[in-house]
């Protein structure tokens, strides 16, 4: 990935955030006082936050997670393997700010009173990112900070590579597992997406142990 396309790829994210922020403070003003902020696992409001909160505050996550992902790099130990997988970590870091962003505008529109299934969002949200990052983790290089961080693959850059190479598969399956939620019921949906994330990162565990264990045996 050319360094421009890395320019025009941070440039988008900072472009949806401006916007996500502008659309934020448009909303305030029509917003009442107490706004739902937050549904159990049968998708019934279970909270409300004043309407500060929700198009304020609330909206500071996506835009910490965009700065610390930005700034992370630059103090990672093994920041030059950024470079390695610089479209990967581009893509990752505007999936999981879309995402945020997304959820936090639906909870705003709900706000305003329009009707909005914010249980069924989630349930189709969250495998679509799992299946986004799925995509691009078996690209993502020796580093400490994203990704499978674990004893063995820290201990051992061919168990990363080798490991991330299957985790990014499984999570890719996981992903699409967790999809399948969206057509039960919510309890029964987010049982799958729990088994979509769970799953995949046990496997992948015991993969990684055993891959570096062999490692040693072959040593």
């Amino acid at each position: 990935m050319t360094n421009q396309n890395k320019i025009k790829l941070n440039w988008l994210t900072v472009i949806i955030l401006i916007i996500f922020w502008g659309v934020c403070a448009s909303f305030y003003p029509y917003l009442p006082d107490q706004v739902p902020t937050h549904w159990n696992i049968k998708g019934e409001v279970d909270n409300y936050s004043h309407k500060s909160v929700a198009a304020f505050i609330l909206p500071l996550l996506p835009l910490g997670i965009y700065l610390l992902m930005t700034f992370i790099p630059k103090i990672d130990p093994k920041k030059e393997n950024y470079l390695k997988f610089a479209s990967s970590y581009e893509k990752i870091r505007l999936a999981t700010v879309a995402l945020m962003v997304v959820l936090n505008l639906f909870t705003l529109l709900v706000g305003l009173g329009y009707d909005i299934n914010i249980s069924l969002m989630v349930r189709i949200a969250i495998p679509l990112l799992i299946i986004v990052i799925g995509n691009y983790m078996g690209k993502v290089r020796y580093n400490y900070t994203l990704g499978f961080r674990l004893p063995w693959t820290l201990a051992s850059e061919e168990v990363w590579n080798k490991t991330h190479r299957l985790g990014g598969k499984l999570m890719v399956a996981g992903g699409l597992v967790a999809l399948l939620g969206v057509f039960t019921p919510p309890s029964m949906g987010f049982a799958l997406v729990m088994v979509g994330i769970l799953l995949p990162i046990v496997v992948t565990t015991v993969y990684s142990f055993l891959s570096y264990q062999k490692l040693r045996v072959d040593e």
